[in-house]
């Protein structure tokens, strides 16, 4: 890897060598720091108990420009971290050449998108300990033919090596080193055509016995843009190689694949967007769905969900999991704007599995039922179905008062074979209120109500959850926010009906923001762009600083 780096600064320093290299150098240097302390005192409920819960976490990222090169590193104290592993010293660092329109060149870590993520999707998620990032080179090419007629082209090669350490099993870390060629090509202004292939190495722990896999997944996409209309569509195959070990004696082979496509149109007072996926990266029977099989979708790729994600608190509390190894779904969303100050939303979206499965008792296999609709989702509950419906209306009452007001309706089924059956059924109201009542202060109320029935349940199957936040806002400096979450439900983990906190946000300057908040938080699962995790109820002190120099 040294190598590679030092091979990579050569190539930046010979692309800012001019033609007159005896002319006099002019420095242009520009340096800036973000930095960002997180700490947190209290107790976290863990296990059936409280226990003290403390961390510290400092991140300082740094960026110097000198003319056409950048540099780049983050300096990080996480001792304790609040969630994954704790480290000290420095966690990432680049160095980048930006001085040509054509030609742009990084070395050290970096993330990657390319098309909709079906090949390569890498991100950090932090509140999540979710961090992806490639520890490598890239280079990215861009030209353009011709002047009346233009025909643009990108190539891109990128690769290196990516540590994924899993949740909340930290000591699990999943290894790969990567290569990765993409091609796109935009023969005409509203077409643009695209390939994409990765090679993969890596090792994947199952228990205690790490597999050496091989994986190659090529991609081939197109983007079509024309006045109001869009439409991209990918499709995405993935083959992979196992060595034998003591977990898998024999060798594996498995191939899996996805597609995803969209469909938007838009035009003055209303929009629609329609969104399909097909993702079969690794469909198996219910006896080895695991988060550590060797041959499930990697952890470098993530596509697009094709659910809604919310802001709404209690909606978030009940999200639905994307299974990318083996879901079918789609998602429909219009926008209706009847007037200036009046917005309508409607969103609908459905999934399921593929297949079911026939359980033989005598000898404790499955077999699969194929069906000939499988690329549409279906309700069996076998097939662990999954739909939403979501309206929301926004309204500026007037110049000072702001409404919103949405209703959403959930269905989940979770189908454990051979027998268990869980239902899920859920109801949620969320409103927003602001009222303006000078120039900077600003008052925002929201309220949430859910309904809530659990089919597994023994005793009461119904229950409800609140939320309330009331805050207020003195422009631009001072935020005060209380909120509060009440239920009913007789099987809440920590015993608790009610969770209350407050919290201060003051801008000390534009440069420098300090929040502090106090008080009990309600755990659960949350979600983000497909990744979830649980987070445990925690009760206590939070303070950020975030600092821009």
């Amino acid at each position: 890897m040294r190598k590679i780096y030092l091979s990579m600064l050569i190539l930046l320093f010979a692309f800012t060598i001019t033609d007159d290299v005896f002319s006099q150098i002019k420095l242009n240097v520009k340096a800036s720091l973000n930095n960002t302390l997180r700490y947190g005192s209290g107790t976290e409920f863990l296990n059936g108990q409280d226990v003290t819960k403390e961390y510290f976490e400092n991140l300082s990222d740094a960026r110097l420009s000198v003319n056409d090169i950048v540099f780049g590193m983050r300096y990080e104290i996480s001792e304790p971290i609040e969630f994954g592993r704790n480290f000290k010293g420095i966690r990432k660092r680049y160095v980048e050449y930006t001085g040509s329109d054509m030609i742009s060149v990084r070395g050290g870590n970096f993330y990657e998108v390319i098309g909709r993520g079906l090949t390569l999707n890498t991100f950090e998620q932090r509140p999540l300990a979710y961090d992806t990032d490639i520890d490598g080179a890239r280079i990215i090419f861009k030209y353009t033919f011709g002047k009346k007629r233009p025909v643009k082209i990108k190539a891109e090669v990128l690769g290196g090596d990516i540590e994924f350490v899993d949740y909340p099993n930290t000591d699990r870390i999943e290894t790969y080193k990567i290569r990765d060629a993409n091609f796109e090509i935009s023969p005409v202004k509203f077409l643009t055509l695209g390939s994409n292939y990765i090679h993969a190495k890596g090792t994947v722990p199952s228990g205690n016995v790490a597999t050496d896999i091989k994986a190659d997944i090529p991609e081939a996409y197109f983007d079509f843009n024309y006045k109001g209309l869009q439409i991209f569509s990918s499709y995405a195959h993935k083959h992979t190689i196992t060595e034998a070990n003591l977990r898998y004696p024999v060798s594996l082979s498995a191939d899996g694949d996805a597609f995803y496509s969209s469909a938007s149109y838009s035009t003055a007072g209303w929009g629609l967007t329609l969104e399909y996926k097909n993702y079969r990266f690794d469909v198996t029977n219910p006896n080895n769905q695991s988060t550590e099989r060797p041959t499930k979708m990697l952890p470098f790729q993530n596509p697009p969900t094709v659910i809604k994600e919310h802001t709404s608190t209690l909606i978030s509390r009940n999200p639905h999991v994307v299974d990318f190894n083996d879901e079918v779904g789609a998602q429909l969303e219009v926008n209706f704007v009847p007037i200036d100050d009046l917005t309508f939303l409607l969103n609908a979206s459905v999934a399921s599995r593929h297949y079911k499965y026939l359980y033989n008792d005598t000898t404790d296999m499955y077999s699969r039922i194929d069906r000939s609709d499988d690329f549409i989702p279906a309700f069996d509950n076998e097939l662990n179905p999954f739909w939403e419906v979501y309206l929301e209306s926004e309204y500026y009452v007037t110049k000072n008062i702001y409404a919103k007001l949405a209703l959403s309706r959930q269905s989940s089924v979770t189908f454990t074979y051979p027998y268990s059956v869980e239902r899920i059924f859920a109801t949620t109201i969320p409103a927003e209120f602001k009222y303006t009542f000078a120039k900077d202060l600003t008052a925002k109320l929201i309220l949430e109500q859910q309904w809530m029935n659990n089919s597994i349940r023994i005793g009461e199957k119904e229950y409800m959850n609140q939320f309330i936040a009331l805050s207020f806002i003195k422009s631009p400096n001072l935020t005060l926010t209380l909120n509060a979450e009440f239920t009913n439900d007789e099987d809440e983990a920590t015993g608790k009906k009610s969770w209350v906190q407050g919290e201060i946000s003051y801008n000390i300057n534009p440069a420098n923001i300090v929040t502090v908040s106090y008080g009990s938080e309600r755990g659960g699962l949350r979600c983000t762009s497909g990744i979830c995790r649980y987070v445990n109820p925690f009760n206590g002190f939070r303070l950020t600083v975030q600092s821009r120099f």
